[in-house]
Order: C-alpha cells, then structure tokens, then sequence
C-alpha cells in the first residue's frame, strides 16, 4: 500500500507523497552507492521532520533545538538509533543531499548503520535570507 502523504506548511512550502519519495529513493541510492541497505519512506518521520522545518523556519534558523530537543522530539518513537540532518538555503532537493552528503557529520547521518526509515521535509519561508529550510530524520 502506497503512503499517502500530504503535508502543507504554515508558510507557503509543501511535501507531497512523491515528493517524499523520490527524497528517500536519492537517500536509498546514496545508501546503495556506498553499500548499505536502502532506506524507505516513512509518514511518521515525515511529520517529525516538517514540524522540525516549520521550527527552522519561523525561526528563522538553522538549529537542532528549533523543535525542541532531538532526543525529546525522537522519543516517542522508540527507537535504538535515530539522527537528523538539517539545512537551509538549497531549493532543490538534491543540492540539499549533496550537501549533506559532503559535510562528515550529515554523510554519517545518512549511512547510519541499520537505518530502515527516513523522512524529509522542507519550508519554504519568503522572508528568510535562507528562502527554504530542510529537516530530514533517519531512524532503524
């Protein structure tokens, strides 16, 4: 059964359901490139990660504490090993993952070890210098 998933933000961005997908179809590819296993979609992780880029964005900055604490945010999901990348200021997806994909810290993030979860999320906010704010959260 195919996730339905449709997410509009509070200030003019938006995920849809393919969208989402062809992010966790780049990630599994990057996963893949580098032997590991391909990670999927997934609705919960997707909502984490927009209200983390909703966060960013009526903040207006780029912070793992602009939600709230990642590990108070992760923890009702229950999981051994979850991390989240972060970014702002790319619109398309993938300069976000080449990114993240060049910094050590978000390349770690993305090849987790026994990842099998993954949800992206962007906000688009006008006002910002940075124009697009980015959350991605990958769990076991």
């Amino acid at each position: 059964m195919k996730l339905l998933f449709l997410a509009l933000t509070l200030v003019f961005g938006f995920t849809t359901a393919s969208g989402a997908a062809d992010y966790a179809g780049s990630i599994s590819a990057y996963r893949r490139a580098n032997r590991m296993p391909a990670v999927r979609l997934d609705a919960k992780l997707n909502a984490m990660a927009l209200k983390q880029a909703e966060a960013m964005s009526a903040t207006g900055s780029v912070s793992h504490s602009a939600g709230g604490s990642f590990f108070t945010r992760i923890a009702p999901l229950k999981k051994q090993r979850a991390a989240e990348n972060i970014g702002a200021g790319f619109i398309a997806f993938a300069e976000m993952l080449k990114q993240w994909e060049n910094s050590p810290g978000h390349r770690e993030n993305l090849l987790m070890p026994g990842a099998k979860r993954v949800g992206v999320a962007f906000v688009d906010n006008p006002k910002s210098p940075y124009r697009r704010f980015w959350a991605m959260v990958i769990t076991d």
